[in-house]
């Protein structure tokens, strides 16, 4: 189902569809969010499959809203991927939030995703940084730091990565650092994959600032209201634990 929906994204575009690759590469590097008002496939996996209950259960929450479905697609020599990021400061959402991450693909670790152990508990926001040149914004203001160069000193971190196969999926929460596992070496096959960005019960609507300003007007002129809890049609509870 979610392959069909991203064959279809890919022939129709939305407004928040996004092309990263670079000038002159054939091999692309591009994801869409909130599609699934017009991908029912997206729908049916959100509401009719366990991933809400897994968010849920994981958060301790009463009851989660899908603040957000994102796919990505890297095809086949490209190089260039998602840097050390966390999710938190890209998105107008404050609380208990996680991720969701599913491959559509069998994926060797160096194909899937790496994280930095315990960086959710740092108590610290970082810079949010471009994925490319083609979607400039500056993110900015004294909540955030430099993303620390995690590169240059491995030794400093411990990571964690996982092989995946098709049905598995990873959850972490939205201040965790991560990146692609071969950041800068080409892809060796097409990589399709999926997240949902679950909220718990004290989510709140947060607009973050400039860089965050399309995707807060559009939440408020559907009807959500700054500093209030998720209350959206575009964000719908996806699990609620039973009493």
């Amino acid at each position: 189902l979610a392959g069909e929906a991203i064959d279809q994204n890919l022939k129709t575009p939305g407004s928040f569809f996004r092309d990263h690759t670079p000038t002159g590469s054939s091999s692309r590097y591009v994801f869409e969010y909130w599609t699934w008002p017009q991908t029912p496939q997206f729908e049916q996996v959100i509401l009719n499959s366990p991933v809400g209950e897994i968010a849920g259960t994981l958060m301790r929450a009463n009851h989660v809203h899908m603040v957000m479905d994102n796919w990505f697609m890297r095809e086949a020599g490209a190089s260039n991927g998602a840097p050390w990021h966390h999710d938190e400061p890209y998105f107008d959402f404050e609380g208990t939030l996680c991720i969701v991450w599913i491959p559509l693909e069998q994926a060797p670790i160096e194909d899937g995703l790496t994280f930095v152990r315990g960086s959710h508990r740092w108590g610290q926001l970082y810079v949010a940084p471009e994925f490319s040149e083609n979607v400039p914004f500056t993110c900015e203001g004294s909540a955030y730091q430099p993303v620390p160069d995690i590169d240059v000193n491995p030794g400093n971190y411990d990571f964690l990565s996982w092989e995946v196969d098709v049905g598995d999926c990873l959850v972490f929460d939205f201040r965790t650092l991560h990146c692609v596992a071969n950041k800068g070496k080409p892809a060796q096959k097409t990589q399709r994959r999926i997240t949902f960005r679950f909220g718990a019960d004290d989510t709140v609507f947060s607009p973050r600032g400039k860089w965050t300003e399309e995707t807060s007007a559009y939440l408020m002129d559907l009807g959500q209201k700054p500093g209030e809890p998720i209350d959206c049609g575009l964000m719908p509870r996806a699990w609620e634990r039973a009493p």
